[in-house]
């Protein structure tokens, strides 16, 4: 199904979006490493859970990370998507993105 902006209820949704360098402030981390529960995504305040689909970093070696919510996912009024990397020291800061989906 196609993307459509803005974010459609219960419409797959995808995004594209860079974490900083959390050692070099200012900078987009190139090929950041990705765990899992580095992501979290949740619907209407339901509580936080990882996204169906992993994120990845695409294309490969570059700083852009690919998330794809799924039409569950993004069966709410209000789907917020965080970013924590889980290491200690971090690699790369924290992102958080809120959408508001139309029907």
């Amino acid at each position: 199904m196609a993307n459509v902006n803005p974010p459609k209820k219960n419409q797959e949704f995808r995004f594209r979006f860079t974490v900083e360098d959390y050692v070099n402030p200012g900078n987009a981390k190139v090929n950041p490493t990705i765990a899992a529960g580095d992501f979290k995504v949740d619907t209407d305040g339901a509580g936080a859970g990882n996204p169906a689909t992993a994120v990845v970093v695409s294309p490969a070696g570059t700083k852009w990370l690919y998330v794809i919510l799924s039409a569950g996912e993004m069966n709410g009024d209000i789907v917020t998507f965080s970013a924590c990397d889980q290491t200690s020291p971090k690699e790369w800061a924290d992102r958080d993105f809120c959408f508001n989906t139309t029907t």
